[in-house]
């Protein structure tokens, strides 16, 4: 039986704290047994559902690193950004395996220190991009290893997510670069939308279990809302396998586009559309599909658990040596930009102006999007550039090791 603490019950820390009850119902051995938030008398009713169950309540996660060292298997990390790495560091410290939401950190040398204590521990580490454990993308994965596709040629993602008021005002690091003397780098390329581009470095690999080495990053970061950090974002990842990898995607618009990623291989092309299914075209005339999975949360909690009891961490499904490289495609998309780069307001509409509904708007963005992701091109390489859009140069990866190098907040 794996007892596990968690750090964060609110918001998607309540998500895990679900996903472990679903992963137990599927037979996974494990049982929460510790919990802790600062916010501890506030949260209500998922505080009170705890209490029920037997759950002991921290209001501070340390204090709870300290009770539960010993007896405790692992810890559940669900919390802001800059709180990750000195979190998953006392954890490890205290012998807890961590299970780390995303995005890991902002920065790789952050992910290079959680990774060092991990290893001084002997503790194994994974992150919560719960979407390579669906049974879509391991369908994709497969075909791709297996080498029924061939070699993965280029990947590209096009996702219109609109986020409003509330959503940057819901914490203190919403929509930020920074949080104090911490980076953030809080996104849609960086956060909500960061699990596509974890899953183009993964499928862009031909190694089961295994992403994508980037080796190069070209990116336009924009900013149209009130936030200070990117709400548009346009990046061409170069990996190191050959693959070549698109990312296009904003908050600031009115329609919501799923995430949609096409994937060009040797022997044909796949498609995977987020919440719908995955369908391969192969060459020769044949397909195949497979319907979107909900139960990848409850995946992800046994996957865990399962690389715990045999202490082998090959079994882990995103562990954080493998996202260190989508973390390195981040922070060198903030170089390759070179700054967040303002969108003049006369591209730009407000709707709801005033209230907590309100949505900044960026003029034909939907279609932009599509546009760019159809011909394979960032913003400012279109024959009919928007005015806004500024050329970048790619930034080489070769030997990073520090975010920042070139980029101005």
């Amino acid at each position: 039986m794996i007892e596990l603490g968690i750090v964060g019950i609110a918001g998607w820390g309540g998500v895990l704290i679900d996903a472990i009850g679903k992963a137990i119902e599927r037979g996974t051995q494990c049982r929460l047994v510790a919990a802790a938030d600062g916010r501890l008398g506030s949260l209500g009713e998922r505080e009170e559902k705890l209490k029920s169950r037997g759950v002991e309540l921290y209001a501070d996660a340390m204090e709870m690193f300290g009770r539960i060292s010993g007896r405790c298997q692992a810890v559940y990390i669900a919390t802001s950004i800059p709180s990750h790495a000195p979190l998953t560091v006392a954890a490890a410290g205290a012998g807890l395996h961590v299970h780390l939401e995303k995005p890991p950190a902002a920065t790789v040398q952050e992910v290079d220190a959680m990774l060092a204590a991990l290893e001084r521990a002997g503790k194994l580490c994974i992150v919560g991009f719960q979407a390579v454990h669906g049974r879509e993308m391991q369908l994709l994965k497969t075909r791709i290893v297996e080498g029924r596709l061939g070699g993965v040629r280029k990947l590209i993602c096009r996702a219109c997510w609109p986020r409003d008021a509330t959503y940057y005002s819901r914490n203190n690091w919403s929509g930020r670069l920074r949080s104090g003397d911490s980076w953030v780098l809080d996104g849609p390329a960086t956060n909500a939308l960061l699990h596509q581009i974890n899953n183009m470095l993964y499928l862009a690999s031909g190694q089961g279990g295994r992403f994508a080495q980037p080796a190069g990053v070209q990116a336009e970061l924009y900013r149209a809302g009130p936030a200070d950090s990117h709400d548009t974002a346009a990046i061409r990842i170069r990996t190191g396998e050959g693959a070549e990898a698109i990312f296009l995607a904003t908050h600031c618009c009115e329609q919501t586009l799923n995430p949609v990623i096409k994937i060009q291989c040797e022997k044909g092309a796949a498609f995977y559309n987020m919440f719908a299914n995955v369908r391969i075209d192969y060459a020769d005339g044949t397909s195949e599909s497979e319907k979107w999975d909900d139960s990848q949360m409850a995946e992800m909690v046994g996957n865990f658990c399962r690389a715990i009891q045999t202490g082998d961490e090959s079994l882990l499904g995103c562990g954080l040596a493998e996202s260190r490289k989508t973390i390195l495609a981040i922070d060198g998309s903030h170089e390759s930009s070179g700054r967040v780069h303002p969108i003049d307001e006369k591209f730009v509409s407000c709707v709801n102006q005033g209230q907590p509904s309100q949505k900044t708007i960026i003029d034909g963005i939907e279609d932009l999007i599509s546009r760019a992701a159809e011909d394979g091109k960032l913003f400012s390489e279109l024959p009919d550039r928007p005015a806004w859009a500024v050329e970048t140069g790619e930034f080489s990866l070769a030997g990073y090791k520090s975010f920042p190098q070139r980029f101005s907040p």
